[in-house]
């Protein structure tokens, strides 16, 4: 959508070239056109062409149609407009709109809000397999921040891109990492050249895949070529330390003492030019990228998922950021004691009810979280001057599960590392639905 003022006739040509440049979209709009998405995408559509450089005759007109749409007495005349306004019939005329307006927007940037926070939720709540979502809508796309090897990736797409392929619905597949490809530390979490290349061989009317290296999570809000939103982002066992102590509940000095007592001593280095960390870990020194200790605190990474995204999972979360993680999902500040760091002996103090029916979940397991105590809302998402007020600052449900891998569901390398550390407790599993 342009900033110059489109006629009837420009209009109407306008909508036949993206209909027809895009036919994996026009596929995609039939899925649109059920009755229950249709109402839930109305509103996003009527958004878009009220934001659109068009005649203001146009503008209202379309307005007034597609807002007849459900109402029996002004439906038929509705259709009459829509079709004299783009030349198709009235269902035709819907879904070209629809790819138009919402399909291709930004130059192909898919919108993944053809549904509402309900709907996303209503489809969670019966899958077993939360990365099924991307099934369920007609422009699915994943984020994976922090995606190591890439291994998750191929599974993911090995896993999906039959079905897609059936419904000639391509798939979005986005990944970043902080390591910088080339760098001397990372080992085997760096990316692995045949897996992208095996990524990068799918057509796009299948696969859009790009990967990002050298990004953390702001340095990748601000490169080109991402969405502006996903339907779903993941992150496969969250970094610790780097989400595992929250700095607006820890001041720094607690966190570098407990840092030292449980690590061992550290310092930055450098290493053939290249800068690293040196930890001292029982009597042997271990060798990591130098922000290895950086602390970002689990309400970095909650904000960036809520915003980024309609549902956000968390998989084979590790104890200690699991339950710093939970502590800022849960509104009651008890959860959030200032300057204590949770100890296996004070968890259940602190997360009292939680704690209990959590800690007994069997693999597999699931539970609504609100169920066990109330969610904070809003999210103390602090937003920049520049930034959009209007993104997403609450998860409207929560739900926990236990594992280290799902059944049927696609992992990471690093998720599959749990089943060789005898002395780390069963994993988490955090799955959030903004609103």
């Amino acid at each position: 959508m342009d900033d110059q003022r489109l006629g009837l006739t420009a209009f109407r040509e306008r909508i036949k070239i993206s209909r027809e440049s895009s036919p994996h979209h026009w596929e995609a709009s039939r899925k649109l056109m059920v009755p229950e998405t249709l109402q839930a995408t109305l509103p996003a559509l009527i958004q878009r062409i009220q934001e659109a450089s068009l005649d203001p005759i146009i503008q209202e007109r379309l307005v007034d149609a597609l807002q007849q749409l459900f109402n029996p007495t002004g439906r038929k005349e509705g259709n009459q407009v829509l079709k004299e306004l783009t030349g198709f019939p009235p269902s035709k005329a819907v879904r070209a709109l629809m790819v138009w307006g919402i399909l291709n927007v930004n130059e192909g940037r898919e919108s993944p809000e053809v549904y509402s926070g309900m709907r996303w939720e209503e489809i969670l709540r019966d899958a077993s397999n939360p990365y099924d979502l991307l099934r369920q809508t007609p422009t699915p796309s994943l984020l994976d921040i922090g995606a190591g090897d890439l291994s998750f990736e191929q599974e993911l797409v090995d896993h999906y891109i039959p079905y897609l392929r059936t419904q000639r619905t391509p798939l979005t597949l986005h990944a970043f990492d902080r390591l910088i490809p080339g760098s001397g530390v990372g080992g085997v979490y760096h990316k692995n050249l045949q897996r992208e290349r095996y990524l990068q061989s799918f057509s796009s009317e299948e696969l859009r895949f790009k990967f990002w290296g050298g990004m953390d999570l702001e340095t990748f809000s601000k490169s080109k070529g991402q969405l502006s939103r996903y339907s779903v982002s993941t992150c496969h066992a969250p970094a610790n330390p780097t989400f595992a102590y929250e700095p607006s509940r820890l001041a720094p000095e607690i966190i570098h003492r407990h840092l030292q007592s449980t690590r061992g001593n550290y310092r930055k280095n450098r290493y053939e030019g290249e800068p690293i960390l040196e930890v001292s870990h029982r009597g042997h020194t271990l060798t990591f990228p130098d922000w290895k200790f950086d602390i970002l605190g689990p309400l970095a990474l909650l904000k960036f998922m809520a915003q980024r995204s309609c549902v956000g999972i968390l998989s084979a979360i590790d104890d200690e950021v699991f339950w710093e993680v939970l502590s800022q999902l849960l509104a009651d500040d008890q959860f959030r004691p200032i300057n204590e760091i949770f100890t296996k002996a004070r968890l259940p103090d602190i997360f009292g009810k939680a704690f209990k029916e959590l800690s007994a979940m069997a693999v597999g397991e699931r539970k609504d979280l609100s169920t066990l105590a109330d969610l904070r809302d809003p999210m103390p998402f602090e937003v920049a001057k520049k930034e959009d007020t209007q993104r997403s600052s609450r998860f409207r449900y929560v739900e926990i599960r236990r594992g280290t891998v799902l059944e049927g569901a696609p992992s990471s390398f690093t998720a599959r590392q749990f089943s060789q550390m005898k002395e780390e407790a069963t994993p988490w599993w955090v799955i959030m639905v903004t609103d």
